[in-house]
């Protein structure tokens, strides 16, 4: 009996920390405005590519976390995009952790002209 009461509790924890640990994931197209364009520089012996600053232009979706503003390479927005444009991207953010909003990895693009 006292092992049968040990597998139910050990039982339940499993089950309980698979729910919390499993992450959350979210997908959606978000509507943005280019705020900046940005070159190609160097940083610490690296390339970075050309990028865009990009501030949200809508409510704030159900993200994983708010969107807020985000930078997005300029190859994943249209051809020919200038500051002050509005382009919709396709956004992804997971949270590997599943317990808090720390870690939450969010991808923007690729982008279209709305």
């Amino acid at each position: 009996m006292k092992a049968l009461k040990v597998g139910v509790v050990v039982a339940a924890m499993g089950f309980l920390l698979a729910g919390c640990g499993g992450g959350k994931e979210w997908e959606g197209e978000v509507t943005f405005k280019v705020t900046r364009l940005n070159p190609a520089s160097e940083s610490m012996g690296k390339t970075v590519p050309p990028y865009a600053n990009l501030e949200i232009d809508q409510d704030e979706p159900g993200s994983v976390e708010p969107i807020g503003t985000r930078i997005a390479d300029l190859d994943r927005l249209p051809e020919g995009v200038r500051v002050g444009d509005v382009v919709v991207c396709r956004v992804r953010q997971s949270d590997e952790s599943g317990f808090d909003q720390e870690g939450v990895r969010t991808d923007v693009g690729p982008c279209r002209s709305r």
